[in-house]
């Protein structure tokens, strides 16, 4: 793990007091990274009844199960799994829906004493071979599937996401039949990236919508 972050001081002046929350080390999860079996990412948030993304407001998960669209809160000190092949995405965070082959686990840990932020853990098992992970955009009227891309997640990996995510989201917006749902007609909202830095004007207002 500590070979496959590329710390900056020397391996020998900080293996006694590894720590993965410290300044110069959480700063390499502001995304992902790959380590080992896992993609870890950590996020500074505020953390208390609900947890706030200083760049996107609050933080709401939500999840397409057996029990309908249903919104999930991140509190403090709350853990949440996830589940493979569960079409989920973060409202205001990244504009599609997310079909993960992998868990995700979730959890919020409180800040310090005399901080504001916190951190905001996400940890998922690296995928293989055939897998592959989808974005994809439901009508957020009648929730029917309009539109989804495939990623090989397993061949490409974490290196080749983040080029897939805009092109998906690219060429979802590239044309406004794309976005029309074919069963009820409504023409749903534009998607946008993850990384707000990514966003068009036009991606930017889409992301204060859903």
């Amino acid at each position: 793990m500590i070979a496959a972050m590329f710390i900056d001081e020397p391996i020998e002046k900080i293996i006694d007091d590894w720590n993965l929350f410290e300044d110069k080390v959480v700063k390499k999860f502001a995304t992902f990274r790959t380590v080992n079996q896992n993609i870890i990412g950590v996020r500074r948030r505020v953390i208390g009844l609900e947890t706030i993304d200083p760049k996107k407001g609050k933080m709401e998960s939500i999840e397409m199960g057996p029990a309908g669209i249903v919104t999930q809160r991140r509190e403090t000190l709350n853990m949440h799994i996830t589940c493979s092949g569960t079409p989920h995405r973060g409202r205001h965070s990244f504009g599609y829906w997310h079909i993960n082959p992998m868990d995700e686990l979730y959890f919020s840990i409180p800040p310090q004493p005399g901080e504001e932020l916190g951190y905001f853990v996400v940890v998922m098992q690296t995928p293989r071979g055939n897998e592959t992970e989808s974005f994809a955009w439901y009508c957020n009227q009648c929730v029917t599937l309009i539109r989804e891309t495939r990623f090989e997640s397993g061949r490409y990996g974490l290196e080749e996401f983040w080029r897939a995510e805009l092109g998906a989201v690219r060429s979802y917006n590239s044309d406004q039949r794309n976005r029309t749902c074919p069963e009820c007609g409504n023409v749903n909202p534009l998607a946008y990236c993850w990384n707000t830095a990514k966003d068009t004007p036009e991606e930017a207002a889409a992301r204060q919508v859903w």
